[in-house]
Protein backbone atom coordinates (compact mmCIF):
# COMPACT_ATOMS: atom_id res chain seq x y z
CA UNK A 1 0.00 0.00 0.00
CA UNK A 2 1.32 3.45 -0.92
CA UNK A 3 1.19 6.40 1.40
CA UNK A 4 0.27 9.73 -0.16
CA UNK A 5 0.90 13.15 1.29
CA UNK A 6 -0.48 16.38 -0.10
CA UNK A 7 0.91 19.88 0.04
CA UNK A 8 -2.00 22.28 -0.28
CA UNK A 9 -2.97 25.84 0.45
CA UNK A 10 -3.91 29.19 -1.01
CA UNK A 11 -1.68 31.75 -2.70
CA UNK A 12 -2.70 35.38 -3.05
CA UNK A 13 -1.25 36.73 -6.27
CA UNK A 14 0.24 40.23 -6.17
CA UNK A 15 1.51 41.92 -9.34
CA UNK A 16 0.88 38.70 -11.28
CA UNK A 17 3.24 36.43 -9.32
CA UNK A 18 3.52 34.47 -6.07
CA UNK A 19 5.76 31.59 -4.93
CA UNK A 20 5.71 29.09 -2.07
CA UNK A 21 7.95 26.30 -0.79
CA UNK A 22 6.76 22.72 -1.33
CA UNK A 23 8.06 19.80 0.78
CA UNK A 24 8.59 17.03 -1.75
CA UNK A 25 11.20 14.75 -0.19
CA UNK A 26 12.39 11.67 -2.05
CA UNK A 27 8.94 10.83 -3.36
CA UNK A 28 6.98 10.82 -6.61
CA UNK A 29 4.80 13.76 -7.61
CA UNK A 30 1.56 12.17 -8.80
CA UNK A 31 -0.89 15.05 -9.15
CA UNK A 32 -0.76 18.83 -9.43
CA UNK A 33 -3.88 20.96 -9.14
CA UNK A 34 -3.93 24.77 -9.34
CA UNK A 35 -7.19 26.71 -9.52
CA UNK A 36 -7.74 30.45 -9.92
CA UNK A 37 -10.64 32.13 -8.12
CA UNK A 38 -12.04 33.24 -11.50
CA UNK A 39 -12.53 30.76 -14.34
CA UNK A 40 -11.28 33.21 -16.99
CA UNK A 41 -7.95 34.01 -15.31
CA UNK A 42 -4.89 32.96 -17.31
CA UNK A 43 -1.58 32.08 -15.67
CA UNK A 44 1.63 30.04 -15.83
CA UNK A 45 2.83 27.43 -13.30
CA UNK A 46 6.46 26.57 -12.62
CA UNK A 47 8.21 24.13 -10.26
CA UNK A 48 11.86 24.82 -9.49
CA UNK A 49 14.16 22.36 -7.73
CA UNK A 50 16.83 23.06 -5.08
CA UNK A 51 19.42 23.59 -7.84
CA UNK A 52 17.33 26.34 -9.51
CA UNK A 53 16.33 24.05 -12.38
CA UNK A 54 12.84 24.65 -13.75
CA UNK A 55 11.65 21.06 -13.90
CA UNK A 56 7.96 21.68 -14.64
CA UNK A 57 6.40 24.50 -16.65
CA UNK A 58 2.90 24.95 -18.01
CA UNK A 59 2.01 28.21 -19.73
CA UNK A 60 -1.18 29.99 -20.75
CA UNK A 61 -3.49 28.00 -18.47
CA UNK A 62 -7.04 29.29 -18.18
CA UNK A 63 -8.94 28.72 -14.92
CA UNK A 64 -7.25 25.59 -13.60
CA UNK A 65 -4.42 23.12 -14.07
CA UNK A 66 -5.35 19.54 -13.17
CA UNK A 67 -2.63 17.14 -14.30
CA UNK A 68 -1.59 13.62 -13.35
CA UNK A 69 2.16 13.04 -13.32
CA UNK A 70 4.72 10.44 -12.34
CA UNK A 71 7.73 12.63 -11.57
CA UNK A 72 10.44 11.58 -9.07
CA UNK A 73 11.34 14.34 -6.63
CA UNK A 74 14.14 15.10 -4.21
CA UNK A 75 14.32 17.84 -1.61
CA UNK A 76 12.07 20.87 -1.61
CA UNK A 77 10.65 22.73 -4.59
CA UNK A 78 9.40 26.22 -5.25
CA UNK A 79 5.93 26.41 -6.76
CA UNK A 80 5.45 29.69 -8.62
CA UNK A 81 2.31 31.02 -10.21
CA UNK A 82 3.31 33.75 -12.62
CA UNK A 83 1.98 35.97 -15.39
CA UNK A 84 -1.48 35.87 -13.84
CA UNK A 85 -3.99 38.05 -15.64
CA UNK A 86 -5.63 38.91 -12.28
CA UNK A 87 -4.43 39.46 -8.72
CA UNK A 88 -6.59 36.98 -6.83
CA UNK A 89 -6.46 33.84 -4.70
CA UNK A 90 -5.31 30.54 -6.16
CA UNK A 91 -5.82 27.15 -4.54
CA UNK A 92 -3.07 24.58 -4.99
CA UNK A 93 -2.57 20.91 -4.18
CA UNK A 94 0.37 18.68 -5.02
CA UNK A 95 0.01 14.99 -4.13
CA UNK A 96 3.11 12.82 -3.59
CA UNK A 97 3.40 9.04 -3.39
CA UNK A 98 5.87 8.34 -0.60
CA UNK A 99 8.58 5.72 -1.00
Amino acid sequence: MSTVHAEQGTLTIVAGTKATNIRAGHNVLMHIFIKAATAGTTFDVQLTDIYSNNIFLREDITGELNELLHMPTTGNYTLTILNSSADENFKYMLAFKEN
